[in-house]
């Protein structure tokens, strides 16, 4: 499902806080990758865009992009209730499709997507860029030697002091009609899709996912297990209502553990009994780097793309099953 050609020619629809600083760069800063057009309703906010990004071409509706014949991907940074749609319009035009987390409000929205990208012979990639970070690719470099032995356990702590209600440009988190739910569709998707990588296809999931601390109607907190088919277990907790900002990934084996704190930079470091060994990553420039790189190869050769949409959908299919035992 790739068309052999040695360019992606990007147009980015939604030009808000992720596409500048975020998923827009890499679009022409990776090799074999152009942005050639941009698409956002303010025509003097989408002309500044077009400007800091180094692109002339911008559009103020979504068809008249889709119609730009020398556009080849959409790049798809709108809010999530807007995913579904905007990704058939986009397969329907014959383009290939790049689109934020999480991938739709529910698992249906994210069948449709699937089927809609298949039948028009597209690729559809979903935007969880953690697993191409040095540190975690490393992680799962040893993990595969056998550095840690029997992985038997993951451990995910992602919290920060943020009331997405109180921003702008954020306060569309908190509305469950535009997002679909709260820190576990923002950032738990995230991790849900990191485990899944370094972990493989998950059995069974419950947990929680409340408002413990603010008063919108999402959850601001979300703590969860899952059992994976191999056998392992890991546990997760997010939240937006923590003085500290912490990002950790651990992993625990029957000869030693890895742990990667922050995920993007910093120290990776190995434990066993006889030794501790520290990695020290050079971090990606841009969250979207990987992601796009891994795009470019997939148009060129022919190369399984690591999140697809079958994958992205695995993770909507968890994070039902969490806030279904929240409702239970």
């Amino acid at each position: 499902m790739y068309e052999s050609t040695n360019q992606l020619r990007w147009g980015i629809l939604g030009c808000g806080d992720v596409a500048e600083h975020k998923g827009g760069p890499p679009l022409y800063t990776v090799d074999g990758s152009t942005l050639t057009a941009v698409m956002r309703r303010d025509q003097e906010k989408v002309e500044a865009f077009a400007r800091r990004h180094g692109t002339r071409r911008t559009y103020h509706t979504v068809e008249a992009l889709l119609t730009d014949d020398e556009i080849n991907a959409i790049y798809i940074a709108t809010p999530p209730y807007l995913h579904c749609e905007q990704t058939i319009l986009a397969a329907q035009a014959g383009k290939h499709v790049l689109c934020e987390k999480p991938m739709g409000m529910n698992v249906a929205e994210c069948r449709q997507m699937i089927d809609a990208c298949r039948e028009h012979n597209v690729t559809l990639m979903i935007a969880y860029y953690r697993p191409f970070f040095p540190n975690v690719v490393k992680m799962k470099q040893l993990m595969e030697e056998g550095a840690i032995g029997e992985v038997v356990l993951a451990r995910v702590n992602h919290t920060a002091s943020y009331d997405p209600s109180h921003h702008e440009w954020g306060a569309w988190r908190t509305n469950p009609r535009i997002s679909g739910g709260g820190v576990l569709m923002d950032l738990g998707s995230h991790r849900i899709d990191l485990l899944l990588y370094l972990l493989g296809d998950v059995a069974s999931a419950c947990g929680y996912a409340e408002t413990v601390c603010f008063d919108y109607p999402v959850d601001d907190s979300a703590v969860f297990t899952l059992r994976f088919e191999n056998g392992t277990h890991a546990v997760a907790n997010l939240n937006w209502s923590v003085g500290v900002s912490v990002d950790e990934v651990e992993v625990y084996g029957t000869k030693g553990s890895l742990r990667c704190n922050p995920l993007n930079s910093g120290n990776l470091t190995l434990q066993t009994k006889e030794k501790s060994e520290s990695f020290d990553q050079k971090p990606l420039p841009y969250t979207h780097t990987g992601l796009i790189e891994d795009f470019v190869n997939h148009v060129r050769t022919g190369a399984p793309i690591r999140c697809s949409g079958e994958q992205g959908l695995k993770t909507n299919t968890i994070i039902a099953d969490i806030y279904e035992n929240r409702r239970s």
